[in-house]
This record gives structure tokens, sequence and C-alpha cells, in this order.
């Protein structure tokens, strides 16, 4: 049996997890194992802060420098945020510790170099819990897709904007009503601008592309949008054309080593996509390789025991499994996520609620040079499905039906009707 010090950076509802989890899965993790794992040091801001977890008392310190010197050979951080996380993953590395981190936004902003640095001092660095919750899906592309190349991500991959969306389609209720409940259940932050407007489901892309794509794109060069604009009648009127709508984050790469598009923001998927029943607080990646074929993850994205869980299992994997050593391939071509091509749904909130048939507006817009391939209407608003969409079509569509608008959105549509695309494939299997 070994015996391996841990040093845990935090005890909020991530260190604490991580904590009571080892503690309660001891066994277990010693039986497949045979590796005990101790804390021996807890680093927290507060000392005297009366702890909900008994008997770890001694074992606080607020100095880094006792956490190093209490005989630890893993730091697991959980403080979150780039600072002053970065620099205590930094100093763990170059003492020659491996590091386990929850943290989206320090592997977004930093995980290049940090990588760098624990390969320097051969050492590892594991992030799984950092996207997804406790869905493996950074350690399912690093060691069981190896002889893929992944050329899509799709994903959903904020649990709190998907419960928000979820709650508004099914309800009815406005998106201020929603946050309004979903912050009194600590679903949202009282800051719930990480969320609700896709920095998060940003940090977690660039995560995955860098892992997928073998290259990486700073954050600030995804494209992001997020739901606050979004309205019940809208999700009303995407559901009656087929669609669910999700707050989507997408990474495309046009042939290996080939340009990447990444994009965040609102996005219609048909009924049939398996991402599009993944609701409540859930979390889903969609992944495309070109051997696999299509494969779906789906778990709790977030919370302490999912989370907990991915950071033990990779308290685990470092003494049992190599670490994935990609080389990168420097930034890569960017191309603009869903600026034109494919389809795209557009919905109209008439000011005077004298709402035209959808046959009428469908011959309207026809008559313009667009191809309309769906249309309805309902609750002073109405949508339609234009094909081959261009940005210029937005200005076209404004004036010539005559209505008199309050506002236009037009949102990407992403994914086929898997379900009539796949019946070809099933004739003639018995």
């Amino acid at each position: 049996m070994k015996r391996i010090g841990v040093g845990l950076l935090g005890f909020g509802t991530v260190g604490g997890g991580v904590y009571n989890a080892l503690q309660s899965q001891e066994d277990v993790i010693l039986k497949r194992t045979e590796t005990l794992f101790e804390v021996r040091s807890i680093l927290v801001k507060e000392k005297e802060k009366e702890r909900a977890v008994k008997g770890v008392q001694s074992l606080i310190t607020t100095d880094f420098d006792r956490v190093l010197e209490a005989g630890v050979e893993v730091i697991v951080e959980a403080i979150g945020g780039t600072e002053p996380a970065r620099m205590y993953v930094e100093r763990a590395l170059e003492a020659g510790c491996h590091v386990v981190t929850a943290n989206k936004e320090l592997m977004a902003k930093h995980g290049v170099q940090l990588e760098r640095l624990a390969r320097d001092r051969k050492v590892q660095i594991l992030y799984e819990a950092s996207v997804g919750g406790g869905i493996p899906v950074l350690g399912t592309m690093g060691h069981f897709l190896k002889a893929n190349r992944v050329h899509r991500i799709s994903g959903i991959l904020n649990g709190t904007t998907n419960y928000i969306l979820t709650r508004m389609s099914r309800e009815g209720v406005s998106f201020a009503e929603v946050l309004a409940e979903a912050q009194q259940k600590g679903y949202a932050e009282a800051d719930p601008a990480a969320d609700v407007d896709g920095f998060d489901a940003v940090y977690k892309l660039a995560v995955l592309c860098r892992l997928a794509f073998e290259t990486e794109v700073p954050v600030g060069q995804i494209l992001r949008e997020g739901i606050r604009d979004i309205t019940p009648e809208e999700l009303e009127l995407a559901r009656k054309l087929g669609y669910a709508v999700k707050l989507l984050a997408t990474g495309e790469q046009y042939g290996e080593k080939g340009p990447v598009s990444l994009g965040v923001g609102p996005t219609l998927l048909p009924l049939s996509h398996p991402l599009a029943g993944v609701d409540g607080v859930y979390n889903a990646i969609h992944l495309e390789g070109d051997v696999v074929g299509d494969v779906t993850l789906v778990g709790r994205g977030a919370g302490e025991k999912p989370t907990a869980s991915a950071v033990v299992e990779d308290l685990c994997n470092l003494y049992r499994l190599p670490s994935p050593r990609l080389p990168l391939s420097g930034e890569p071509l960017l191309l603009p996520a869903g600026e034109a091509g494919g389809s795209r749904f557009i919905f109209m909130k008439l000011r005077d609620r004298e709402v035209p048939e959808p046959e009428q507006l469908c011959r309207s817009l026809e008559g313009i040079g667009l191809e309309v391939v769906d249309a309805v209407s309902a609750h002073g608003g109405v949508a339609f499905i234009l094909r081959r969409w261009d940005p210029s079509h937005t200005s076209i569509v404004v004036p010539e039906p005559g209505l008199e608008l309050s506002r236009i959105t037009s949102r990407p549509i992403q994914g086929v009707n898997l379900s009539q695309e796949r019946q070809p494939e099933m004739e003639g299997v018995v």
C-alpha cells in the first residue's frame, strides 16, 4: 500500500467535497488502487472560521509554505479564479508536486504555460473536473479516443443556464423570474454574469478544443453571447418549429491542423438531437470523431459530489494512467462562428400584436428572394427559418413584411434529424 500526502487549497463546496469523498470512498480507492490518499494540510483564508466538517481544524493553515512542508506529493487546487490560484499552482509544480484542479478559468487562460511547467518538472497537472463536473469528457478524449480525429464538439456546458432555459420553456415564465428563483436555490450566483453571459462556457470550450484540436485559442477570441434576451415566446415558437433552444458551446476544425471556429451562444437544435432533451442542471458534450462517429456524454456538470468525484478520479489516475502530452500547433486561423451559410431561426416580436398568417409571411419573404423553410406565429410574435442565411438578411427582413416590430432576433441552427439520417443505415440490419 502506498500513502500519498495531499495538500488541499480551499475548503468551500469543492474542497469540502473532495475531503469528504476521500474519507467516504477510502476503502474503494484502496481496494482498486492500493493507494491511501491522506489530506495533510488545508489552505484557507480564515483560519478561525467554523467548519461544517469536523476534525479538520488541526490541518487548517493560511500559509502556503506550511502546506508544502506537510509532506505532500499532490496539491488539489479548489480555490477558483486565476489569482492567487495560478501562483500557488506554479509554486507547487516548481516544488515537484503533482497538481489536480477543477479551475476552468485558470486552465483556459493559463493552461498551456502550466502544462509546460509540469512537463519541465516531470510532474502532472490534471483537470478533469474543470469541464463538465462529473462527466469524464477529458479522460474520454485523452485516453479512449486516441485513434480518432475529433473534428466537432457541441456542448451544454453550463447547468445554470440550462436550468433557466428549461424552466422558461416548460412553464412560460420570464428570464428574470427563473433567475431569481435559481439564485434562491443556489443554482446561480448573486452575480450571475459568468453563467448567463456565457463566460463559464467559453472557459470550458477553450479547454476542450485545446485537447481536441491540439491548438490554443485565447478565450477573448471566442465568440460569446448569453441568454438574457431570450423570452418564453421565442422558446415556444422554436418548439413549434421542432427545435429546442440551448446555450450551446461549439467548436469545429476544418481538416487536420486546419482553421477552427469556436463560439458560445443560444442555438436551436432539432428535437431529435441528443442534446435537445438534456434539461435542468445537467450538462452534455457531443463529440464527432472520424472513426467512432458520434459520442454523447451526459451528467451533472457542477455541484459538490460530481466535481469531487472528478477530482478524486484524477488523484487515482495520477499513478495509474499516463498524462496525455499533446504538442500544440500554435494559434490557428479562426473562422467566424455562425456568420453565414446554413439555416437561421428568426424571431420577431410585434408592436401591434396583429400577427400575420405564416403562409402570408412566407409568400412575402419569398417574394424578395429569401428561402423560407417554415413559419409559425403566436402571442404577438412570429418566427420562421431561413435557408442559406447571410447577416445582411436582417436588414432586408425588417421592412419587407410591413410589420411593426418591437424586436427581432436571429439564432443559429445546428444539427440534423439524426433519426431520419440514420434510418437508411438500419435498413437490412436484423
